[in-house]
């Protein structure tokens, strides 16, 4: 059965929403690209996101580098226990939870 992921965006937030995956991550990095150039500071919540394997993780880590590329301070809200339990196993704590707000 394949899932479904959406990201949308309003009140300079980015809400991911869904069931993120293999089969849907691309698609919502692609349509986050459409508007991460628009805003000063990129925020994303996670508190409408239903599940995540290991692409999720993938997804942050992107959004980091485009960050860090663009100058812009980023904050991840209401990360899943999925998402932080493969960024822990991964060695990736430090980097993406240890902070609400990084700016690069």
């Amino acid at each position: 059965m394949k899932k479904n992921a959406d990201i949308t965006f309003r009140d300079n937030t980015f809400f991911i929403v869904g069931d993120l995956d293999f089969s849907n991550v691309m698609s919502v990095y692609e349509k986050s690209l459409l508007s991460l150039d628009q805003v000063p500071e990129l925020e994303f919540d996670f508190s409408q996101l239903a599940s995540s394997d290991s692409s999720g993780l993938a997804l942050l880590i992107e959004w980091v580098k485009f960050a860090k590329k663009h100058h812009k301070p980023i904050r991840f809200t209401s990360l899943s226990d999925d998402i932080k339990s493969i960024g822990r196993a991964a060695g990736l704590d430090q980097l993406l939870f240890a902070k609400q707000t990084e700016s690069y």
